[in-house]
């Protein structure tokens, strides 16, 4: 059965294919003004003693819902 026109079939070589769901994630963030301006509003606080770093970059973490595996080295 033909795949139905406009409709692209699993492996075709989109981008979910070129990318991972942590590439796609990290690219919207990068695009994200509110994110990135509360990223570096954070960073701000951190330089100017306003917050711990751990705090801050915990709190922020779970606002944007991020989370990190932890590597092997």
């Amino acid at each position: 059965m033909p795949t139905p026109s406009g409709r692209r079939q699993r492996g075709a070589g989109g981008i979910a294919d070129a990318l991972g769901r942590a590439d796609i994630a990290a690219e919207f963030l990068r695009r994200n003004h509110t994110y990135r301006a509360e990223h570096a509003q954070m960073q701000q606080r951190i330089a100017n003693g306003a917050v711990a770093k751990n705090a801050a970059e915990s709190a922020f973490a779970r606002r944007w819902g991020l989370s990190f595996r932890h590597g092997t080295g």
